[in-house]
């Protein structure tokens, strides 16, 4: 894979992730649908602290996010447990915009460059940048299915 191709589905799937936040109000974004552990703004953050993780601090790079997203968006964490104030939408929407310029700008010439550990077989910078595209097209689903269910109820 080219980085341009790379690049262009990254953009693409960044692109529908954002697109979702043009339908979310605050109000809808922390409302939990019945049958769902997590929130829209969960979701959102999550995608945005994942990829910072997975891509930035799996190379030794520094992570751009306040200390406090992993306590409120990393995996096994859930919003009915938050004991701070969650960034805003419009936050997470920028921030969002802005790592996959730092994607693009930092790494497009590290692409085979190998982690400093391997995420579960995936041992170099585009392969786990293809892995967060991955994860982030499955919250992405889920965020679209919440809001379905938000706005039947």
């Amino acid at each position: 894979m080219t980085n341009d191709s790379l690049f262009l589905q990254l953009d693409l799937v960044r692109e529908r992730t954002l697109q979702q936040l043009e339908l979310v109000t605050e109000e809808i974004a922390d409302q939990i649908p019945l049958g769902y552990r997590n929130n829209l703004r969960w979701n959102l953050g999550h995608i945005l602290t994942v990829q910072e993780n997975l891509v930035f601090k799996l190379i030794g790079e520094p992570v751009s996010l306040p200390e406090t997203y992993s306590s409120l968006f990393n995996n096994g964490t859930s919003p009915a447990d938050w004991q701070i104030e969650p960034p805003a939408i419009e936050t997470i929407k920028l921030q969002l915009t802005q790592q996959t310029e730092r994607i693009k700008d930092k790494l497009s010439q590290r692409l085979d460059e190998k982690l400093q550990q391997p995420f579960k077989g995936i041992d170099t910078v585009g392969g786990m940048i293809s892995f967060t595209l991955y994860h982030e097209g499955i919250h992405t689903g889920y965020m679209m299915s919440m809001r379905k269910t938000i706005q039947a109820t």
